[in-house]
């Protein structure tokens, strides 16, 4: 049996005649595995979803198809992992697959080993509506010694309800054969309520059309939140958004049907139902109703309204769908059940500790989001595993190189920028940032030879001619740094970093003119305030010191060095420094201020004063 992937709406708008085929012929073909209901779900999905597809070697037809959803999640270990889910989840109340009866023993195994073969820790087996020999069929292909497969309970504690059964109506072809299946009180009331509302010029039972529908999805929708809203809570929007796509998109695919109860003006109640022409099934998928009106009650009229208009258009099957709620019953003739189960692997790991690729962008961007939140330990797990599952991803590769640079792993950066520019060499960035690696680990030719590769590909990237500036000086060549600082003013006047480096290196040799020297002592001051700002409390440090190379008593530089000398905590030193502030400008409140902070003990400021240079 061949298996084919279909994972895009054109390819799948392509099947649509042979899915129609096998469905047909499916005689356990839930509704929400119809071609026809799929096409409205899948273009409202924005997640990778994808179809397994089987037919046999020697026939150009397919004869099964299975829908599924990828999803990524994160375990409490911080790692990531995919799941895999019903792609009908979380808005279809049965899914599975469908299959020609014939083809069962061959593809619903071929379909279990395809998705062995994938990378994902747990699959949601979530609403499966199939026989148990299809279950079983299909979980017989995934060994336990490898696997567990945990069956779901879905009741709903609250109000005691099992939603994996669900009550049905087998429909005769006689409304009169239907109501003598039903207890003599419901018929009796079902009778009586339907005759009041249908003799009565007071009530009234309409079908939405396309100039009314709006209108009736409100009605529905803003009755079914009123009952249900507090139970939602914070997920009520999604799910009425969700639901209005949905109810829209299927009655403009013409497989909806909505039955509103008038009194007089006001609404009373309405229906949304699912028509499955093929399989003559009436689906009842959601209600509203006012719930201060009970006479005649809306809801028990609807149902037995819809119920006749489906015998009457030769429909075979009222479905009410999960969930055993009591009213059902006075209605419902048959029950049938449905399985929920997690199919997981021992470890808790994806199958081959590998991340599906189809989920590499998203994982990417929870990734990123750990690494701008500082949780480096996680986000780097989260890097290798995309790195493991596509050794070629560029931004992963990226990221990592500067998670590990940020916390100081120079070595690993290097490795890891190296392994990048081998995969892009035109990836400018990840030149510029191996550069900086391999300048922290003092390999200053190397680094010599990445900043003049960025410059190739980026001529005017001003901070490249800086860089290169930078590790020229620290290998001796003078001539040449100067010119690489020159051009990295030409390209951006007034760089400071370039002009401070520039100035240093001449005044270091003496050629830096005397007149020039407050001047520069100036912008060195300036560029060591920057640093502090952003942290950086040793570099600031040396800058106030080449500062005060040029003029020995530039305030700015002595204050300057004081603040970074605090953030350092290196305590005696920074009173030396705000002392020294203090006695070339005695009016300095910023600095007084600090020294008293500083000063071990507050009567002892007028000595420190006094002892000032």
């Amino acid at each position: 049996m061949q298996i084919r992937v279909i994972d895009n709406l054109q390819a799948f708008a392509e099947l649509r005649e042979e899915w129609n085929a096998v469905y047909a012929k499916d005689p356990d073909a839930p509704f929400f595995l119809s071609w026809t209901w799929l096409a409205q779900w899948l273009a409202m999905l924005t997640g990778p979803w994808f179809i397994l597809a089987a037919k046999p070697a020697d026939s150009p037809h397919f004869v099964a198809f299975m829908p599924l959803r990828l999803r990524l999640k994160e375990r409490k270990q911080g790692e990531l992992c995919n799941e895999i889910n019903m792609a009908g989840n979380y808005q279809a109340d049965y899914t599975g697959f469908i299959c020609m009866p014939e083809f069962d023993s061959r593809a619903i195994p071929a379909f279990a080993k395809h998705i062995g073969k994938l990378h994902w820790a747990r699959i949601h087996l979530e609403n499966i509506r199939t026989t148990e020999e299809r279950l079983r069929l299909f979980l017989g292909c995934f060994p336990a010694g490898k696997f567990t497969i945990r069956p779901q309970e879905r009741i709903n504690k609250r109000d005691n309800i099992d939603n994996t059964i669900c009550p049905l109506a087998r429909l005769p072809d006689d409304w009169d054969a239907y109501l003598n299946n039903l207890s003599a009180n419901t018929r009796q009331k079902i009778r009586r309520f339907l005759r009041q509302v249908e003799s009565s010029d007071e009530f009234r039972i309409t079908h939405t059309a396309a100039d009314t529908f709006g209108r009736d999805l409100n009605i529905l929708l803003h009755f079914w939140a009123a009952k249900w809203g507090s139970r939602k809570g914070n997920r009520l929007s999604n799910i009425l958004r969700s639901n209005t796509e949905m109810l829209t998109r299927s009655f403009n695919a013409g497989i909806l049907f909505m039955p509103v109860l008038w009194k007089g003006d006001a609404p009373l109640g309405a229906l949304a139902i699912f028509v499955d022409e093929e399989k003559k099934t009436f689906l009842f998928y959601i209600a509203g109703r006012d719930e201060s009106f009970n006479a005649p009650p809306p809801g028990l009229i609807l149902h037995a309204y819809s119920i006749r208009h489906a015998i009457q258009k030769g429909f075979r099957v009222y479905d009410f769908l999960r969930g055993n709620e009591a009213y059902k019953y006075s209605l419902a003739t048959d029950e049938r059940r449905i399985t929920c189960a997690i199919l997981s692997t021992r470890n808790g790991r994806n199958l081959g500790d590998k991340l599906d690729i189809r989920t590499v962008p998203e994982a990417l961007e929870r990734a990123t989001e750990l690494h701008k939140a500082g949780r480096f330990p996680q986000a780097e797990q989260a890097y290798r595993q995309i790195i493991r599952t596509d050794p070629q991803c560029a931004k992963a590769l990226y990221c990592l190189g500067q998670l590990k640079a940020t916390t100081g792993s120079h070595g690993a950066a290097k490795r890891i920028f190296k392994s990048l520019v081998a995969v892009k060499p035109d990836a400018d960035k990840a030149w510029l940032r191996l550069g900086n690696s391999l300048e922290a680990k003092r390999r200053f030719a190397e680094a010599v030879d990445a900043y003049r590769e960025v410059i190739r590909q980026q001529p005017t990237l001003a901070a490249a001619h800086n860089k290169l500036g930078g590790v020229l000086f620290k290998l001796g060549r003078i001539d040449e740094a100067i010119a690489a600082f020159d051009e990295a003013i030409a390209l951006q006047p007034g760089y400071l970093e370039a002009e401070v480096s520039r100035a240093n290196i001449l005044h270091m040799r003496g050629r830096l003119p005397a007149e020039e020297h407050a001047h520069y002592a100036a912008l060195n001051a300036k560029l060591g305030d920057k640093f502090r700002s952003a942290g950086g409390a040793a570099f600031a440090i040396h800058c106030y010191q080449q500062a005060l190379k040029m003029k020995a008593d530039l305030v700015e530089a002595h204050y300057g060095l004081a603040q970074a000398f605090q953030a350092r905590h290196e305590t005696d030193k920074a009173l030396h420094s705000y002392r020294t502030v203090i006695a070339l400008d005695p009016d300095h409140r910023e600095a007084m201020a600090r020294l008293s902070a500083l000063a071990p003990q507050p009567g002892k400021i007028a000595a420190l004063m006094h002892a000032a240079p």
